[in-house]
């Protein structure tokens, strides 16, 4: 082969090769601006010691955390990278950090599964053990998410955030 013909092989195959960056953190760009429920709300007006969630069930006070806050995006952050939370048989996260990452990705199947590790995340909030967490009606945007993978659906009528 000839040597200019070498480099141009060379040159072509080289910049064909797209390097992507190890993903670090998650785009808050993909993330629900409010969960549809304000942590704190309502305290002690169904249950003495709870707040109020999606369609006045009672949940703990510190639920859910704000969508931005570092702890919340710190745990889905890890829970994506791992690919589950606590052990892969105990919670398995169903998409990975990169897809969940891809704000050009805004196909329903996505959607629903972006909105299902959210969740998971918040219903194993504490970390201790599984299951200790915010229930699921402390987050209705994120339910509706999960159901119908759209993400301007409108599920104040069942928050307490109005």
């Amino acid at each position: 082969m000839h040597p200019v013909s070498l480099l141009a092989l060379l040159a072509s195959s080289a910049s064909a090769a797209t390097i992507h960056p190890r993903q670090t953190t998650v785009n808050q760009a993909v993330i629900p601006k409010s969960f549809g429920v304000t942590a704190g709300a309502g305290r002690d007006t169904i249950q003495v010691g709870s707040c109020v969630g999606a369609n006045n069930k009672p949940i703990p006070c510190f639920c859910p955390p704000a969508p931005n806050s570092p702890e919340f995006l710190g745990k889905l952050t890890k829970a994506l990278t791992d690919g589950f939370i606590f052990s892969p048989a105990q919670v398995a996260i169903p998409i990975t950090l990169a897809k969940f990452n891809d704000a050009a990705d805004k196909s329903v199947e996505t959607n629903k599964l972006r909105a299902t590790a959210m969740i998971q995340v918040l219903q194993n909030f504490n970390g201790t053990q599984q299951g200790v967490g915010c229930p699921g009606v402390s987050a209705p945007v994120l339910g509706v998410m999960q159901l119908t993978g759209k993400t301007d659906g409108d599920a104040s009528s069942l928050g307490n955030s109005g």
